[in-house]
């Protein structure tokens, strides 16, 4: 299964393309650039992958907290592919994926 993960919620645009073992990943600082590298980027990571863009099995996208114009356009992409594709579209919350690393912790997490 090919996945497609978008993360534009901050001012680093991350991107992953999981395909059955192997795992490519993009991450820009793009600051206020998000809409000017996000398609070229997936693009170039497609490519690496060595499938088209119609080998994509669902994308996935941050769905917040975070940066309200990153997380539209984030959104804008992820749909757009997703319908034009024919696949589904999940959003993810922000705050999960960063807490899954401690997942693992047996215990309560301080700061």
């Amino acid at each position: 299964m090919n996945i497609l993960a978008i993360d534009s919620a901050t001012s680093i645009l991350s991107l992953a393309l999981s395909c059955a073992e192997e795992r490519w990943c993009f991450e820009a600082d793009a600051g206020l650039r998000h809409s000017e590298l996000l398609m070229d980027s997936i693009d170039m990571l497609v490519k690496k992958a060595g499938i088209k863009p119609n080998d994509i099995d669902g994308v996935l996208c941050m769905g917040g907290p975070g940066s309200f114009t990153g997380l539209r356009i984030g959104f804008s992409a992820a749909k757009g592919l997703a319908l034009s594709l024919g696949i589904p579209f999940a959003p993810i919350p922000t705050l999960d994926c960063i807490a899954m690393p401690y997942s693992v912790w047996p215990g309560l997490f301080y700061r």
